[in-house]
């Protein structure tokens, strides 16, 4: 029995994988929420040998115990039982802890699943700008987060994801498929005080209801954190932006984003077809999961080279765009593109 309720047992679907899900009716509502349109929640027992995440139960005796602790945000313990394929959520205590840290491992399933079947893991984000799949590769700090939202509060863009996007060639041979998964956005402080004004910035990030929100803060105030950052669930995103989410977009074209420190620093040109595999290569994620890689992940070394070799031969680009000019350089980024890419 859990807390509220009854436990009920649920499965959850994605292209690439189903797994079970056993809590309470709340917490269920509120993954169902979190995880949409990403991933699909029924009412109903698991299929045979899949995977189940589990709350408000004891786990047997032999399971293993497992930590996951993010930066800035609490420790959240786990007991994973191999045999039976289930993982119980442990601590910490609540609702809207549980609701995360069943997410979290079901997502890290479906991930581990996805990258047996050959998925590439790319850090970047995918937009729909101006009619085009525009996947936005860089690292951490390359300003993706702020670019993204700019675009979509514009109202030139859809977010299929902020900053982990999975990519697939067609069957066919006729492009690349980027797939988003349900995960908090983690959005710098400053940039809610550029796209909003510092009174409504201050008022959204009161709102904002993820847990970590209330430890993330001492990053910054440590010094390990210069801006600081907030993290927003997807539905909170879709309607702070006014926008929907898209699961998923055909790749039309690689921009690697970063930030210039000065307006003469600012550039847009085009990747050499020569010098795109090594760029892109910078950039893919050796794992499917930043934590809880403990579901198996080998690929299918055939189709990633597939994909691979796809992704660099769509139209690529370099842009630096200053900060503070951020909307701005959406239009001409969206220009740009519009000018050298047929719209599908």
């Amino acid at each position: 029995m859990t807390a509220s309720g009854t436990t009920h047992h649920y499965v959850v679907r994605s292209p690439f994988a189903r797994t079970g899900l056993s809590c309470s009716r709340p917490v269920a509502e509120h993954i169902d929420r979190l995880a949409a349109p990403y991933l699909t929640l029924l009412p109903g027992p698991r299929e045979p040998g899949t995977w189940r995440t589990i709350a408000d139960a004891a786990p047997p005796r032999g399971a293993v115990p497992h930590s996951v602790t993010a930066q800035g945000e609490s420790a959240v313990d786990y007991a994973v039982d191999h045999p039976r394929k289930e993982l119980y959520h442990l601590a910490p205590r609540g609702e809207s802890w549980v609701t995360q840290s069943l997410l979290r491992a079901t997502r890290a399933i479906h991930r581990s699943e996805a990258s047996r079947q050959g998925v590439l893991f790319l850090h970047a984000g995918l937009v729909r700008l101006g009619g085009l799949g525009v996947a936005v590769v860089g690292g951490s700090r390359a300003g993706k987060t702020s670019f993204v939202m700019a675009a979509v509060l514009g109202g030139a863009g859809v977010m299929v994801c902020n900053d982990d996007v999975s990519l697939t060639a067609d069957r066919d041979g006729g492009g690349v498929t980027g797939a988003g998964w349900p995960r908090s956005i983690s959005v710098r402080l400053d940039t809610l005080d550029l796209l909003f004004g510092k009174d409504r910035a201050e008022a959204v990030r009161a709102s904002l209801t993820h847990p970590a929100n209330e430890t993330l803060l001492s990053l910054r105030d440590s010094g390990v954190e210069r801006h600081g950052t907030a993290l927003i669930y997807p539905w909170e995103y879709a309607d702070l932006l006014g926008t929907g989410i898209g699961r998923s977009a055909r790749v039309d074209a690689i921009v690697h984003l970063s930030l210039a420190d000065h307006p003469s620093e600012a550039e847009l040109a085009p990747v050499a077809p020569a010098e795109r595999g090594a760029l892109l290569d910078r950039h893919v994620l050796a794992l499917p999961n930043k934590h809880l890689n403990i579901f198996g992940h080998e690929p299918a070394p055939e189709r990633l080279r597939r994909t691979r070799q796809a992704l660099t031969s769509l139209p690529t680009f370099r842009f630096r765009y200053e900060f503070q000019d951020v909307r701005r350089q959406v239009d001409r980024l969206s220009g740009h593109l519009r000018a050298r890419i047929a719209t599908p």
